[in-house]
């Protein structure tokens, strides 16, 4: 059986939430996550008694990391999985829940359908249902930046800001360079936590890394302004 490609929806969400990073899956290969930019995987030969995902820096000098998820998955599920994962790009979600679901029952020790299933509960409105699911994404890959930064996004839009703050530092401790964490946890420390030291360090380190980000730059001046009265 072949290595099947399994990749995350990308998308522009508002400017309060940062633009999702690609997540590429190579199953059994690699998966990476560089600062936003898909990384192209190379098949690899699974090693013998590895038991479950392991994770890795790039070896090439880059910024990011590597995720190794070992798991079976035939060509109808990745066929399944790349339908469901363009009807989450066209705003489809029940169609991508019902599809996703499907998946999940064919492979479910892989994280990438969980999550993306949490996105498209979430979209729905259906937020226990998108925390069961970003639940069993952690617990086969602990501190996964992608299902930490989606539930980091749950726990503020219902209120559980320490929560949220404590998800985002999970993934930052396991993964520092995932950038969309550092934009989210400086908006919760900003709006939410009126920690305004925290939100100044995230949005200085997101910012230095995403200078194209107008927006983020805007809210360090504004920041800077406020912490001087």
């Amino acid at each position: 059986m072949k290595p099947m490609k399994l990749q995350m929806p990308r998308r522009q969400k508002s400017q309060m939430v940062a633009r999702w990073a690609v997540l590429a899956l190579m199953l059994p290969a690699l998966a990476g996550c560089i600062t936003g930019t898909a990384l192209a995987p190379k098949p690899v030969v699974p090693t013998p008694g590895l038991q479950g995902p392991t994770v890795a820096p790039l070896s090439d000098g880059r910024q990011g990391f590597v995720i190794t998820e070992v798991a079976r998955v035939d060509e109808a599920a990745r066929k399944d999985f790349q339908r469901a994962v363009a009807m989450l790009d066209k705003a489809q979600y029940e169609q991508a829940v019902e599809l996703l679901e499907k998946v999940i029952g064919q492979s479910p020790g892989v994280t990438a359908p969980y999550i993306n299933l949490a996105i498209a509960y979430r979209r729905l409105d259906r937020l226990a249902q998108a925390e069961a699911h970003l639940k069993t994404a952690l617990d086969l890959v602990p501190g996964h930046p992608v299902a930490c930064n989606e539930y980091g996004l749950i726990y503020r839009q219902t209120g559980r800001f320490d929560q949220a703050r404590a998800m985002y530092e999970t993934a930052l401790t396991r993964f520092p360079d995932y950038d969309p964490v550092h934009r989210n946890l400086g908006i919760l420390c900003d709006l939410y936590l009126n920690d305004l030291q925290c939100a100044l360090q995230h949005y200085e380190i997101y910012s230095r890394k995403k200078p194209e980000d107008k927006q983020v730059q805007l809210w360090i001046t504004e920041l800077r302004n406020r912490m001087q009265r």
